[in-house]
Order: C-alpha cells, then structure tokens, then sequence
C-alpha cells in the first residue's frame, strides 16, 4: 500500500473537523455530519404501545418549539425531520424554530419545508425566554417543547396528546432515551423500565425508578418533576399558569418551577412510556454568557422564595454552609452588632409602630 501525502491530508482535516466539532458542540458534531438526518429508529416502546388506539385525538393540534443557539446544523435538522416524518399531520400545526441569535452564518434555509415556521431574535435571550417567544406565537392548542438536539422515535406525540386531550391540565414529558455525545449510538432501557423526576435540596433535579410493583409498560406514571427539555402542555393551561417565571434568566430551575406550580395550582405532571425521544447529553455547555452572574443559583434562590414556603431554608443550609463555616472560623460578629454600631439609623421594615396606606381628607370639607 503507497501511502501519499494526500492521506494524512485527510486524516489530519477529519481530526481538526473532529475537535472544533467536539468543542463547538460538547458533542461530535463530525459524526453527527455522517449520519443521515432521516435515520432509521427501533422501535423502543413496549410492543403494545404501537397498537394502543387514542379516539380523542382529533380535535387537537400541537405547535411544537424548538430553540437553539448556533446548533450542528445536522443534529437541528435530524431533531426537525424526526418531528415531521413521525408525527402525524393532522395533530402538527407547525414546527417553530426559535433562532436565539445564532452568530453563525444564516444556515437555517429554505431547505426547511412548510409546516416549520423561523423565529429570530435580534438578541441573545437564553433558553427560558425563548421559548416564551415561541409559544407567543404558537396557533397549536397543545405546546411541545423539545431541545435541538432529539429525536422522536414512532408514534413519539400521540401518547402526549392523548393525556392532554383526557385532561387539559396534564402536563406530559415522554421517556427521555440517550444519545451518545460521541458516537450518537441511540440507547434505551428496556420496555417498563422507567425512570421519573426528583430534586435535592440543593434544587438540583435528579431521576429516580419507579419500583417495580408499580411498573407498567404501557401506562402513564406521576413525576413529581421534570427534566424540562422535553414535555407537553396545553397552551391554555400554561398560560394560566403564568407560564414561565419571566424573572428567571438564561437557563436554569423553571423545569423545577413549572413542575412545582403544575401540581400546586390543579394539574398532573406524567411520563408516558409509550412515548419516546432521543436526546444529545452533554457533558458540558458549550455556550458563553456573560461573567459574574451565576444564574442558575439565582433562578433557585427566586424557585426557592417562591414555591418552597418554609421549606426554603432546607436550600439556604445547602448553599450557604461553607460560607457560614468561614464566618464561624473568623469569629465575626453579628448582624445586630452592625445595626447597632455600625448603621443604627436604618429604617427596619419589621419594627414599625404601623403600616398600611395613609389618606387625608380634603381640608376644604366642611
């Protein structure tokens, strides 16, 4: 074999595609580029999911929102064509892509047919805000949210919809089946073998089994969270929910604030294990914001405000301990000694003779 310098041309072009892929993405992008964007899928579910019949389907439509920010472009198209050639067309009104003001070159095109729809925005808005951007201008009755990196197996949205269509304040996230970041080898457990949302106290959402007793294969289970990226929710029933917090910023707990107030304010949150879509993990973000602000932790400390009554201090004891070690270590005075010594002319809200709403009358009445 004559090997020439065009061969370790190539070798060392596929390695630097490889690595700007890998840091570009947080997945392998040059692999991602090699498979086709129509690809083939088992069938994952438990086999009597593909002959379950869902009647009451007919009357609703669902907008489903994807958002990205500078995505691979084939892993965006593998997630779109997955939607449209798996989803019957009589429940998809649209798909809408939300272009978080992707700095590269305008590569979402017309290669995209009708019913996909472009949203772009002229600033960079992070996650949350986004799709609230999308779903201010869905036509749908039902909302999916799926990331930009997924894909939908068969017969992915009936199940969804099925439970929405039972009970408008069903909020239903599928079963959530990996992607390998590196070779993007579809992986799955075996059918009845479902994993549902938790969190700490650290408000970090986590999964755990189901027991066995109460497994099922074909039938819904409760989630007391979800994970957030992938889930449907009638439009109508987010709205009422107020939808996202709009004080969140970028990303970070509104998957645990939606699951929190779905519950709390007269809905269900579900997995369907019928219902199954691929999704990218990656073991970092790729994306870059701005510097000092960690807003993951100040999303939780308003989730934490908000939603956990007076259960939020078991978060506060989480977040603040080695702080509170280092004040015990610098045997630091308290926040009394300050008030008196230090500012002793500061109002104090709690110390207040009275409060309330002050009126005057007219000083012309007789």
């Amino acid at each position: 074999m004559i090997v020439t310098d065009d061969f370790y041309s190539t070798r060392q072009n596929s390695r630097k595609l490889f690595d700007d892929g890998f840091q570009n993405n947080a997945f392998n992008q040059y692999a991602s580029d090699m498979i086709s964007v129509h690809r083939s899928l088992p069938q994952v579910a438990d086999p009597k999911c593909y002959h379950k019949k869902y009647p009451k389907l007919k009357s609703l439509t669902t907008s489903v929102i994807i958002c990205f920010h500078n995505e691979a472009w084939s892993a965006l198209l593998r997630t779109v064509h997955s939607v449209s050639e798996r989803t019957p067309p009589e429940l998809l009104k649209e798909i809408i892509l939300v272009d978080d003001c992707s700095d590269k070159e305008a590569y979402v095109s017309s290669r995209l047919t009708t019913p996909v729809r472009i949203l772009r925005l002229s600033q960079r808005e992070g996650l949350i805000r986004a799709r609230l951007r999308g779903a201010s201008a869905a036509k749908g009755d039902v909302l999916t949210f799926l990331d930009s990196h997924c894909e939908c197996t068969e017969r992915w949205l009936e199940p969804l919809m099925a439970r929405i269509a039972e009970d408008s304040h069903n909020v239903v996230c599928p079963v959530i089946d990996v992607i390998s970041d590196d070779t993007l080898e579809y992986s799955y457990s075996p059918s009845g073998f479902i994993n549902v949302g938790g969190f700490d106290w650290s408000l970090q959402f986590n999964w755990h089994p189901i027991p066995e007793l109460k497994m099922h294969p074909t039938e819904r289970s409760k989630s007391p969270t979800m994970a957030g990226g992938l889930f449907s929710i009638s439009k109508d029933f987010f709205e009422y929910l107020g939808t996202y917090d709009p004080g969140f910023d970028i990303w970070g707990g509104e998957n645990l604030e939606l699951s929190f107030k779905s519950w709390m304010c007269g809905g269900r949150l579900e997995i369907a294990p019928c219902s199954h879509v691929g999704h990218i993990f990656r073991k970092r973000s790729p994306y870059k914001w701005r510097t000092g602000v960690n807003v993951v932790k100040r999303n939780s400390v308003r989730l934490a405000e908000v939603w956990l009554d007076d259960y939020k201090q078991n978060y506060y004891d989480r977040i603040n301990n080695h702080r509170k070690a280092l004040r015990e270590k610098l045997k630091c005075k308290s926040f009394q000694w300050y008030l008196d010594t230090v500012y002793p002319e500061l109002f104090i809200p709690g110390e207040a003779v009275a409060s309330g709403e002050v009126s005057a009358q007219s000083i012309f009445q007789n």
